[in-house]
């Protein structure tokens, strides 16, 4: 298995690579722009799981993984950041914001009849940074809120719109790194009303200074 997870991705990159220059020799631009997207996303998974990374890659990441979702499902999401760039460079466990990001599609904005929007909020308050993962779908009560964060939850293996990857582990992953307890909390007004999944963590490497915030938006 080990030998088998060294050649496995090897071959991939190399498929997904001649597949976007044969897009490219064809003129099929979108395909190829695609087909990057996958690799960039796939390589990702493989050579950052379970190593620290950057807050600048794990947006990178959401980023590539909401491009390969809107042309699998015509553009069905958009997506707004507000982001602090002064904290892109900021270490953090890998694969925390692309699975909440996951579930605010999955569970939040999915059945929505028209387009739903995410937002990525990143701020940094006092010793802080406050990053919001926000959908404006369906919203979920208070009752389930504390289920899922008691860590009985677990994600259905056997479900394809599970990740594998549940909101307590992201927590408890982040506890592990930062050394602090409360790192994250979930926030809804109920049916409807959307869902704001906010984590709270020390500012590492960050030294005392303005504020410089980028903001974009993609549809």
């Amino acid at each position: 298995k080990y030998l088998q997870s060294q050649i496995n991705p090897h071959f991939l990159f190399n498929t997904l690579n001649a597949g976007m220059q044969l897009a490219m020799i064809e003129d099929a631009e979108k395909t190829a722009v695609f087909i990057e997207n996958m690799a960039e996303f796939f390589r990702y998974n493989l050579s950052k799981s379970d190593q620290e990374t950057t807050l600048g890659d794990e947006i990178t990441l959401v980023e590539h993984y909401l491009y390969i979702l809107n042309v699998r499902f015509g553009g069905a999401i958009h997506f707004q950041k507000e982001v602090d760039e002064s904290l892109l460079h900021m270490p953090m466990p890998s694969m925390i914001l692309q699975p909440l990001v996951e579930n605010a599609y999955q569970y939040g904005i999915r059945e929505m009849e028209e387009a739903g929007t995410i937002r990525l909020l990143v701020e940094k308050m006092n010793r802080q940074v406050v990053i919001h993962v926000q959908d404006e779908g369906r919203g979920i009560d208070q009752e389930r809120i504390d289920y899922i964060l008691s860590g009985e939850y677990q994600p259905d293996k056997n479900n394809k719109k599970s990740n594998g990857i549940g909101v307590y582990n992201v927590m408890e992953r982040l506890r592990i790194f930062y050394g602090v307890k409360d790192v994250l909390q979930i926030v809804s007004k109920g049916e409807g009303q959307g869902t704001d999944v906010i984590i709270t963590i020390p500012a590492l490497g960050q030294e005392e200074g303005g504020d410089n915030h980028v903001s974009d938006t993609i549809s």
